[in-house]
């Protein structure tokens, strides 16, 4: 009975999500590209002197990917758009 409080504070966050502005959603995209980044680095690099370098290098190459392929969808959205 005891873990009731417990487990009810640990769902509050899914029952109740932070409200966030518009602008701030798609910042949001930052952490969670550098913990993917640092979790797939750290399964992949053979030496911890390596670590950081590449986490960065996968972090940069992740965002300008992500960016590039949004970048080519708008493309493809205001050429669909001008045709139909």
């Amino acid at each position: 009975m005891t873990m009731l409080p417990a487990l009810l504070l640990l769902g509050w966050p899914f029952i109740h999500p932070l409200d966030l502005p518009a602008g701030a959603r798609l910042w949001m995209l930052l952490p969670l590209v550098a913990c993917v980044a640092t979790v797939y680095r750290a399964t992949r690099v053979h030496s911890m002197h390596r670590m950081a370098r590449a986490t960065a290098i996968t972090f940069v190459n992740i965002v300008v990917g992500m960016t590039l392929i949004a970048l080519a969808f708008y493309l493809l959205h205001l050429a669909a758009r001008q045709f139909l």
